[in-house]
């Protein structure tokens, strides 16, 4: 009888409140930001501005039609830790890169879009 109380106790005091969960995101790479992406607008924003904005391009695509596209990249780590009192401790990193895309017609933007990639 008392083996079992003791077996009770025990595994009620195992569950819930024991499992700990840490999480910590730092930037390294921030070239944009959304309020700064806010401000395009399709149609009257040319190249200067995109470039004062958020200075020269990681890459530039050409394209026969005139057509070209200026890519931009945030990178950041997410680094989480998940524990299981004294028994176990699990550390998983995950690296995370945003792609701001532009496009642009005749000089002007005609489109932007945000990619998201996690490794």
């Amino acid at each position: 009888m008392i083996k079992k109380a003791l077996l009770l106790v025990m595994a009620i005091g195992l569950t819930g409140c024991l499992v700990t969960v840490d999480s910590d995101s730092r930037p390294i790479t921030t070239v944009w930001n959304e309020g700064e992406v806010t401000r395009l607008q399709i149609g009257q924003s040319d190249q200067q501005f995109v470039r004062n904005s958020f200075g020269d391009p990681v890459t530039k695509l050409s394209y026969a039609d005139g057509t070209e596209i200026w890519k931009y990249r945030n990178r950041s780590e997410k680094d989480t830790e998940v524990g299981l009192f004294l028994v176990f401790s699990v550390d998983v990193e995950e690296e995370r890169v945003e792609t701001l895309s532009i496009e642009f017609v005749d000089g002007v933007v005609s489109n932007y879009w945000v990619e998201e990639d996690r490794f």
